[in-house]
């Protein structure tokens, strides 16, 4: 009868220079897998904190949009020697007004705001002063935004129109007329 119970020495095995190339290799992958999983965690974090630092932004134009309209603009009539307008008055560009940004078009160019565009009034908003400019903070409300339908317009000193898609942007009320 064998005894099962007694330990069998071992005699230590010889790792070839090979498979020791492999081990190191293998732990070398799973340091560098680890560090790339940390990478991905920081990039998560920092992205995280990003989108709660854009939130406040946009938190902070919200409130600085609503302080900009005062009191009583929104939803209130808007009158301009002699021209009454309304929130949802649908609207006509009657003359030149001069230029909208790309910044408010969402076009990689400047956009004539020229005779017959078209488009709803969302809203009076109160006049901000500028370097050339000094605004009376009691001034009437007379600049209106309005949400442009989609349509074609024409792009600033060339002979070119582009289609651009709904965007809002200002206009002072002078500019404008009712559609029947």
């Amino acid at each position: 009868m064998s005894n099962d119970t007694e330990p069998v020495a071992r005699t230590p095995e010889r790792t070839s220079p090979a498979r020791r190339a492999r081990i190191v290799l293998g732990w070398f992958g799973i340091l560098v897998g680890l560090a790339g999983m940390a990478g991905i965690v920081m990039e998560r974090r920092a992205a995280a904190r990003q989108q709660a630092l854009i939130t406040e932004q946009a938190a902070r134009f919200r409130e600085f949009e609503r302080s900009r309209r005062g009191s009583g603009a929104s939803g209130s009539v808007i009158s301009w020697e002699g021209r009454t307008f309304r929130e949802g008055d649908r609207v006509r560009i009657a003359k030149w007004a001069g230029t909208f940004k790309p910044g408010e078009t969402g076009a990689q160019v400047e956009i004539d705001s020229a005779r017959g565009q078209t488009g709803i009034v969302m809203r009076g908003e109160r006049r901000t002063s500028t370097n050339y400019m000094k605004i009376d903070p009691n001034e009437p409300i007379q600049i209106v935004r309005v949400r442009w339908h989609p349509q074609k317009w024409k792009v600033n000193l060339r002979d070119q129109w582009i289609e651009l898609p709904e965007f809002e942007a200002t206009i002072h009320v002078s500019h404008l007329e009712m559609m029947q």
